[in-house]
């Protein structure tokens, strides 16, 4: 099954795009901060029990007609049928699958989606070893990194895929927001990370001097069940980057974005 995540190298052509848009506006007429209060994202509360539910929240659409930061987003009002998928390790390349664990639709718009309980066992989720390499690697192979305990199991959805055959999807929505100035554009994403034990992830941080770039120390509580995180990405005009994950639930909205041309 063909999948995608968002990767950094992607990110940062887009970011240089987007910096140099944010360069030609004064940033006193550029809002940083979304105020439409239309986005009905359930928000705050990121330790969110054993059944993921996500009702109700409008998505959103990039707006291609725009050079200004703060109108990048038009509200979505179509309808589509979505799958909700985990990555499952496998010892035989490509070395992972990838397994549903819910579904939903959207509705003129509007996103719901559940994950129940019982999906979140056996296969679909990783060894802490796993979960690391997949979701942390960055840390993981840059630095030192542990999970306390070492036993705990998971598995992290990072986006929820809209398909168009049971195996081809061309579509995704993804929690996600950007803020900037005319010197420095902010990415931020949120990840609903599932633990099957309550857990520390921590690592030291990693400073990269000689390639520009930092990722920040971590400190992760997590609870039994569903939790949202938020990982950030800033860059700079002068080619630095920085990079954190937190446990955080902001009122960020859900973006539809295209996998591939049709």
């Amino acid at each position: 099954m063909k999948f995608f995540i968002r990767n950094t190298f992607f990110f940062f052509l887009t970011a240089i795009v987007l910096l140099l848009i944010a360069a030609c506006v004064e940033e006193k007429d550029e809002p940083s901060v979304e105020t439409d209060n239309g986005d009905y994202i359930t928000y705050g509360l990121f330790n969110l029990g054993a059944k993921l539910d996500v009702t109700g929240e409008q998505v959103w659409m990039p707006n291609y007609n725009t050079g200004k930061v703060s109108q990048m987003l038009l509200k979505f009002a179509g309808n589509r049928d979505i799958k909700v998928v985990v990555i499952e390790y496998t010892d035989v390349s490509p070395y992972r699958n990838f397994l549903k664990v819910g579904e939903g639709k959207i509705e003129e718009g509007i996103l719901a989606f559940s994950v129940k309980e019982d999906k979140m066992k056996g296969t679909n989720l990783l060894d802490s070893n796993d979960l690391l390499e997949f979701y942390f690697n960055e840390w993981k192979n840059g630095g030192e990194i542990a999970i306390t305990p070492s036993t705990v199991k998971g598995n992290i959805i990072t986006l929820v895929s809209l398909y168009d055959s049971d195996t081809e999807p061309v579509e995704a929505v993804i929690r996600e927001g950007f803020s900037g100035t005319n010197k420095s554009l902010t990415g931020e994403y949120i990840y609903y990370i599932y633990v099957n034990a309550d857990c520390e992830i921590s690592a030291k941080a990693v400073n990269k001097t000689d390639l520009k770039y930092t990722f920040n120390k971590l400190d992760l509580s997590l609870k039994t069940g569903w939790n949202t995180i938020l990982k950030s990405e800033t860059y700079t005009t002068t080619g630095d980057s920085s990079y954190s994950i937190t446990v955080s639930n902001p009122s960020i909205k859900w973006v539809m974005q295209k996998i591939k041309s049709n």
